[in-house]
């Protein structure tokens, strides 16, 4: 006999009582307060390592942007998703190569080129940025983070040196 997907009773967690949509709700609250606090942690740490101490790290604080291996970097919680996000600058397109630009975009999103990273324009700016987010639960230590930043700065710094995008300047 074949069962109607739509209709077939689904798996069931045995033993588990069943969560209300109050739990569910204030779970999902633990879990995003938890994440705002990892963060709140989290970034003046990073930000001594990238930066040390001084101005630059405190003007970092304030805005979450700062200069690693000279590539702009932003980061920030996406306090909705409770996402750590990356944005990494990589300059403002040419006038007349704005097709151009955004075909090789697409391209590299399409085919993952860059796995986790996706291409952008900034929609305030209009820059080309690289982006990239993981859940702020998956950060385990600081090292994770700090590896994430080089990674995506890296990445940046080889696309501007291969001119994959055609760009007038590098960082803002």
């Amino acid at each position: 006999m074949l069962l109607n997907p739509m209709t077939a009773p689904g798996p069931t967690a045995q033993g588990l009582p069943e969560l209300s949509m109050t739990d569910a709700m204030n779970s999902a609250l633990a879990v995003a307060a938890e994440a705002t606090q990892r963060f709140n942690d989290l970034m003046p740490r990073v930000v001594r390592r990238v930066l040390g101490e001084g101005t630059q790290a405190q003007q970092a604080l304030q805005t979450g942007g700062f200069v690693l291996d000279d590539a702009v970097i932003v980061m920030r919680l996406n306090a909705d998703t409770s996402m750590l996000e990356f944005f990494c600058d990589i300059g403002q397109p040419q006038a007349h190569t704005h097709e151009t630009n955004f075909r090789t975009a697409l391209q590299m999103n399409l085919c993952r080129t860059h796995p986790g990273v996706t291409f952008g324009l900034h929609p305030e700016s209009g820059r080309l940025v690289a982006t990239s987010a993981m859940h702020m639960m998956l950060f385990a230590d600081d090292e994770v983070c700090c590896n994430a930043l080089q990674m995506l700065a890296g990445l940046v710094r080889q696309l501007r040196a291969d001119a994959t995008f055609l760009v007038d300047d590098g960082p803002a």
